[in-house]
C-alpha cells in the first residue's frame, strides 16, 4: 500500500540562497500547518548556447548549484528539527515556468512563498498556485509581531490567574472558621472539600503553566497531520435503454 503524500509549501527565489527571515517564516509556517517544505533556487540563463559561451555557462550554473546546495543544508537542518520532510531543487530559466513544471512533478503543493524580487502580479500569468511574497525583513517583522502579541496575551493571563490564585488562598485563610464549619457538617456538604480542591487545582495549575510559558519553557507539541477531505464520487448515470414501440 502506497504511503499518502503530505501537503507541501514551496519556497522559491532567484538567488542561490534565502534570507534567514524568509527561512524562519517558512519553517514556522510549515510546522504550524503540518506541511512539508520544498525549496527551489531558480538561476538565470547565462546567455545563448554556442561554441565559446557554452563552457562558461556551464561553469556559472555549476557554481550556482554548489552555492544553493550549501545554503539548502542550513534550511534542511531547521526543517528536520521540526519533524518535517524537506526537498531542495535547482532550476534555470523563467521562474514561473519552473514553478509550474515542479507543480506537475510534485503532488499536493498548496501554495508558493515567493522570496524573489518578482511581484505576485508578474507571476500571476504563468502560475496556477496561490503566491505569497516575502521580501527583505518582512517575514521577520511578521513573526516578531505575532510573537509580541502572543507574549502580551500570555502575560495578561498570567497576571489574571495569579491574582485569582492569591484571592482564593486569602479567602481560605481569612474564613477558615466558616469553611471548617460547613466542611464538617456531613451530608451534601461533604462535596464542598472536593469541589474546593478542584477549583484550587484548576486555577493554580493554569497559573503555573503560564508562568513557565513566560519563562520560555514549553512542553513539546506533537505535529498533527491534516486529514484530506473525502473525495465525493460522481453520481452514476443510467444509460438509456432502447425501447421498441409497435403502432397497431
Amino acid at each position: 500500500m502506497a504511503l499518502k503524500e503530505n501537503r507541501k509549501i514551496l519556497v522559491v527565489g532567484r538567488e542561490a540562497g534565502f534570507s534567514e527571515a524568509v527561512v524562519d517564516y517558512a519553517v514556522n509556517l510549515a510546522e504550524r500547518l503540518g506541511y512539508d517544505l520544498i525549496a527551489m533556487n531558480v538561476g538565470p540563463e547565462a546567455g545563448a548556447a554556442g561554441v565559446f559561451t557554452s563552457p562558461y555557462r556551464r561553469y556559472l550554473q555549476e557554481k550556482f548549484k554548489k552555492q544553493a546546495k550549501v545554503a539548502a543544508r542550513l534550511i534542511e537542518a531547521k526543517v528536520r528539527e521540526k519533524g518535517l520532510n524537506f526537498d531542495h531543487l535547482v532550476r534555470f530559466g523563467d521562474l514561473s515556468r519552473a514553478i509550474e513544471a515542479l507543480n506537475h512533478e510534485k503532488r499536493r503543493i498548496e501554495f508558493v512563498i515567493n522570496a524573489s524580487e518578482m511581484s505576485e502580479a508578474e507571476m500571476a500569468g504563468g502560475v496556477t498556485l496561490p503566491v505569497f511574497t516575502i521580501k527583505g525583513d518582512q517575514g521577520e517583522r511578521i513573526m516578531g509581531k505575532e510573537s509580541r502579541s502572543a507574549n502580551f496575551k500570555i502575560a495578561v493571563k498570567t497576571v489574571g490567574l495569579g491574582a485569582a490564585t492569591a484571592a482564593l488562598y486569602a479567602a481560605v485563610f481569612l474564613n477558615s472558621g466558616t469553611i471548617m464549619k460547613y466542611f464538617t457538617m456531613g451530608g451534601w456538604y461533604a462535596a464542598l472539600p472536593i469541589a474546593t480542591v478542584f477549583v484550587f487545582s484548576f486555577v493554580h495549575g493554569a497559573f503555573a503553566h503560564y508562568v513557565w510559558e513566560v519563562l520560555g519553557i514549553q512542553a513539546p507539541r506533537k505535529t498533527v497531520q491534516p486529514r484530506p477531505a473525502a473525495v465525493k464520487r460522481p453520481a452514476r448515470r443510467q444509460r438509456p435503454r432502447p425501447r421498441l414501440r409497435l403502432n397497431v
